[in-house]
Order: structure tokens, then C-alpha cells, then sequence
């Protein structure tokens, strides 16, 4: 198949794109923001499937909220309609549900996606992305898992505000595997539930990552059964 995957340079686009360079026989297009929605348009009669993973998660100007992961899903969809057989897969969040600047922009561009499934009958799959961590995330931006590993790392002071908050996380690889899976199976709805979303304390979170810095943790979790703890100590050795 050939598939595009928007938003190619970030977190998720490009775990994706490894995972799928690695596992699939697959024809990987990439769009970026530095590309032309022209490049797009000349692609998307050979395009069978799209991972609109560009957006914004926090900006300094509420505008841009608005501007990227509104406007600009307006933008690609209305090119995306132009084949039929294009199945779109939109990265949108949980905080979709919420009536912030972010959760309201994210939950405008679900239905502008939805429309294009609507009245286009292009299948579209909604995403509704949980905490997502791993190798490749950025601190103070893509997770509050790679917030904290990078500041244990660098010894800088842990700001934790609600301990016991609980977050649901996903590691990146099981979802690029989930979403692998999902281009191999008929889908019924439109909203996907994802597999292995483990929660966990804000507090807890802290307290584990800061006990990393006992260099003993890569023979104890070799055999331990504990997924999150492995994944979570995978994403902290390597902001050494």
C-alpha cells in the first residue's frame, strides 16, 4: 500500500515511520510542514491510506490551536476527498472531550473528518491518542513521561502539582503495532479503543522515573513482567 503520513518530522510520525520501514513492505510518503499542500494534491489519486499527525499540542498563541489543527485538517481533507478510496486516519486526543483551547480545536477537526466520511464516503478512523511516550518524545511538549525523564536526567527539580492525578499512557511501539494491525482489519466505528493503555498516579510516575538513577534497573527489568516500567525505563536511558 502506499500510505502518507502528515506531521512526518514529529514523535509520532516518525516512530511510525520507522516502525513501518522496519515491519511492513509498505511505500512511505512523508508531508511535513516545510512541504506544499501542491505536493499533496499531486499525490493523493496513488494515496491509500493518510496518518494526519500533524498538529499542535501547546503553542505560546491560542491562535495556532486553531490555525493547525483545525485549519489545517480543513485543508487536507478537502484533498483527501478528491480519492474515495483514500482512508484517513486522524491523531486527535482525550482532551478532545474538554472545552480548552486545545481539546476544542481538536474536537472541531474530528468532525471535519467525520464529514468527509459523511458526505464523501471516504472511512475515516478517530484516534483519540492517550498520553503516547517513548524514544523520540520531546520534554515540555509531546508527554509528561518525557518532561520528567529529562529533567531526572539533567538533576533539575520535579514540578508535580496533582500526585494524585491519574494518566492513562501508551507506549509508542504498541501503538505504531495497534496501528498496523488496524490497516489489516475491517474496523467497525469510528472512534478506535486502544489496547494496553496503562494509568498511573502523576505521583507514581515521578517516584519511578527518579528511581531509574539506580544504575541496577537494566538486570532487575530484564525479567521483570511489569511493561509499563520497562517501556517507561526504555524512554528515560535514552535521554542520556
Amino acid at each position: 500500500m502506499n500510505i502518507l503520513v502528515t506531521g512526518s518530522n514529529g514523535f509520532l510520525g516518525k516512530s511510525l515511520i520507522k516502525y513501518l520501514n522496519n515491519n511492513t513492505n509498505h511505500t512511505i510518503h512523508e508531508f511535513s510542514k516545510d512541504d506544499k499542500l501542491s505536493y499533496l494534491e499531486k499525490l493523493i489519486s496513488e494515496i491509500d491510506i493518510v496518518f494526519h499527525f500533524a498538529g499542535v499540542n501547546q503553542t505560546s498563541d491560542k491562535i495556532n490551536f486553531e490555525k493547525v489543527n483545525v485549519g489545517l485538517t480543513k485543508k487536507i481533507c478537502k484533498i483527501i476527498r478528491k480519492n474515495r478510496n483514500t482512508i484517513l486516519f486522524y491523531a486527535s486526543s482525550v482532551q478532545a472531550i474538554y472545552d480548552n483551547a486545545y481539546g476544542i480545536s481538536k474536537r472541531k477537526a474530528e468532525n471535519i473528518c467525520l464529514n468527509l466520511q459523511k458526505n464523501f464516503q471516504n472511512k475515516v478512523y478517530i484516534l483519540r491518542l492517550p498520553g503516547v511516550f517513548g524514544v523520540g518524545s520531546k520534554p515540555y511538549y509531546n508527554s509528561v513521561v518525557a518532561t520528567f525523564c529529562f529533567n531526572v536526567v539533567n538533576k533539575i527539580k520535579l514540578k508535580i502539582i496533582e500526585p494524585e492525578k491519574e494518566i492513562d499512557l501508551l507506549f509508542v511501539e504498541d501503538l505504531c503495532r495497534q496501528l498496523n494491525d488496524l490497516m489489516n482489519k475491517k474496523f467497525a466505528g469510528d472512534f478506535v479503543k486502544f489496547k494496553n493503555v496503562k494509568k498511573i498516579s502523576v505521583g507514581e510516575l515521578a517516584s519511578t522515573i527518579k528511581s531509574f538513577q539506580n544504575n541496577n534497573h537494566n538486570i532487575e527489568l530484564s525479567t521483570s513482567k511489569d511493561l509499563l516500567k520497562k517501556n517507561l525505563y526504555k524512554t528515560f536511558i535514552s535521554f542520556f
